[in-house]
């Protein structure tokens, strides 16, 4: 009789687990006393309920990346860190949260790996599911473009678009490919600019690797004499006032806080400028989860203007300190080390694209499971890109 129950909980299980990376990727939320509650944390819980039930009973055993153990001195450090800074209540909620979100990816990466075919069709048809649904939902709202009004949806186009193209990179299979057909001009449509960019960056890298080498040095001889042609004959004067930044160090300092309100790009850049400005003074622990925003309150009239940063590497340095953003980064360092895997060409390939869409991606996106998702994925990579016979 148990055993029947123990087969239909493992059942269950792995179709969760298979979908919940997907759904951090919706708009599924309720909050309810200032607290955002996602169906992707409530199904998250479930899992990990399952997954310590059949743990317990010895029918399952942890899998995670090589390295990803590493994670646990980042948890210590985030608790004592929190708990010095912001209190024992806030220091239990923001190690919970982590503790959520890291877990959810081990129990996922558990069931991946158990059965990588059939957790891959789940996984991927999940997302172009979501991708449906948001672009049906403001189609219906008279959006034609820009899909952005269901939160973090808007990062399932691109997502999507560089999973299939890793997918048909690594198992030589074209047909991953046939739903590009349809999503890619959903991708351009939605004007999610930084999704487009990275997941145009991602496809040039597989064609680039993909293509024979004498096409590799075709294709690096004309960059190099297109470059060489502009500098000869083209004035680039221009590139002595150029600057990674639109608005002026002046503008900055005597903010318009009326036109922040409305132009988004002098709003972000006064953000990175105050979260520059915070960290500078609190480099070494940060100043603690969840207090980015108090602090950033200083530099504002208006505190609707004082949000995150818009990039999870200030966001975290802000709060967690280097030694804090050292050790997020410190499982990398392990796996790129240590894994046997990325000896083999096409694992290593697939690594090093996911890690180009995550670091840009991350550029510009706040912290959150979204963007700890992403953060991760390529040492995740086994989501997608693993096999069977591995």
């Amino acid at each position: 009789m148990f055993s029947i129950k123990v087969k239909n909980l493992e059942y269950v299980l792995f179709m969760i687990t298979a979908m919940v990376i997907p759904l951090y990727f919706t708009d599924f939320r309720l909050k309810t006393g200032g607290v955002i509650i996602r169906l992707s944390d409530v199904l998250a819980l479930f899992s990990i309920s399952i997954f310590v039930l059949l743990l317990l009973k010895n029918k399952i055993v942890i899998k995670y990346p090589v390295g990803f153990n590493y994670i646990c001195i980042f948890i210590v450090y985030c608790f004592f860190n929190a708990l010095a800074q912001v209190g024992l209540t806030k220091a239990i909620i923001a190690t919970v949260q982590w503790m959520l979100i890291l877990f959810t990816l081990v129990v996922v990466y558990t069931n991946a790996v158990k059965d990588p075919e059939k957790f891959r069709a789940i996984f991927i048809k999940t997302l172009l599911v979501i991708c449906f649904f948001t672009l049906v939902y403001h189609l219906m709202h008279g959006h034609l473009t820009s899909y952005k009004f269901l939160g973090d949806a808007k990062y399932a186009f691109a997502l999507t678009g560089v999973i299939l193209i890793s997918c048909a990179y690594y198992f030589d299979d074209k047909s991953y490919l046939k739903p590009l057909i349809f999503l890619y001009p959903v991708i351009l449509l939605s004007l999610e600019r930084k999704g487009i960019l990275a997941f145009h960056m991602v496809a040039f890298f597989y064609i680039f690797i993909s293509v024979k080498p004498l096409n590799k040095f075709i294709m690096l001889a004309l960059c190099s004499l297109t470059v060489l042609l502009l500098a000869l004959f083209y004035d680039l004067s221009f590139l002595n006032d150029f600057t990674f930044f639109e608005y002026s160090d002046f503008e900055m300092l005597y903010l318009d806080e009326e036109q922040a309100l409305w132009i988004s790009n002098l709003h972000r850049q006064s953000l990175l400028t105050n979260g520059w400005d915070i960290f500078s003074t609190h480099f070494v622990f940060g100043v603690g989860p969840k207090m980015l925003p108090v602090f950033m309150s200083d530099y504002y009239i208006n505190q609707g203007l004082a949000l995150y940063t818009h990039n999870v590497f200030l966001d975290t340095l802000i709060e967690q300190g280097t030694i804090g953003l050292f050790l997020l980064i410190l499982p990398y360092l392990i796996h790129v080390t240590r894994d046997a895997g990325l000896k083999n060409k096409k694992d290593k390939m697939v690594f090093i694209a996911l890690c180009l869409y995550s670091i840009f991606m991350l550029l510009f996106m706040s912290g959150g499971a979204p963007s700890m998702v992403i953060f991760y994925l390529p040492i995740f990579k086994g989501f997608i890109a693993n096999k069977a016979s591995d």
